[in-house]
């Protein structure tokens, strides 16, 4: 790990405890004025270019919980921690060859001026 990630990693459980006081205004907002927060989150939406048929802010109350906090949080750690970052070198994992039990490395297939093509699909 590098220390940048660290730095990183350290900015995103900073946001969590504003994240969770953002949730509480809003179950606040929404258990004083329900049809005022109701309007606000859909027009929220609309400009980010989601357009469900909500009817109230039950029909999106995952919104308003705290495991919305700490997923949001586990997801972008690992983002942070994933091997294949972008600008950075491919992963090179070991594969095995099934005829002849032998192990290679992916890179190892690669070849110059070509692209590496992988294919995780089924073909049947």
């Amino acid at each position: 790990m590098k220390p940048f990630d660290i730095l990183r990693i350290g900015l995103v459980l900073l946001k969590v405890p504003f994240s969770l006081l953002y949730i509480l205004c809003l179950n606040l907002a929404n258990l004083v004025a329900p049809t005022w927060t109701f309007k606000m989150i859909q027009k929220r939406m609309m400009m980010k270019g989601i357009s469900k048929p909500f009817e109230s802010t039950s029909d999106f109350q995952f919104a308003f919980s705290t495991e919305m906090v700490k997923k949001m949080a586990e997801n972008k750690i690992k983002d942070i921690l994933k091997e294949a970052q972008c600008g950075s070198a491919a992963p090179n994992p070991t594969l095995l060859n099934l005829e002849s039990k032998a192990s290679i490395s992916l890179l190892s297939l690669a070849k110059a001026g070509r692209p590496m093509v992988v294919n995780f699909g089924s073909c049947t």
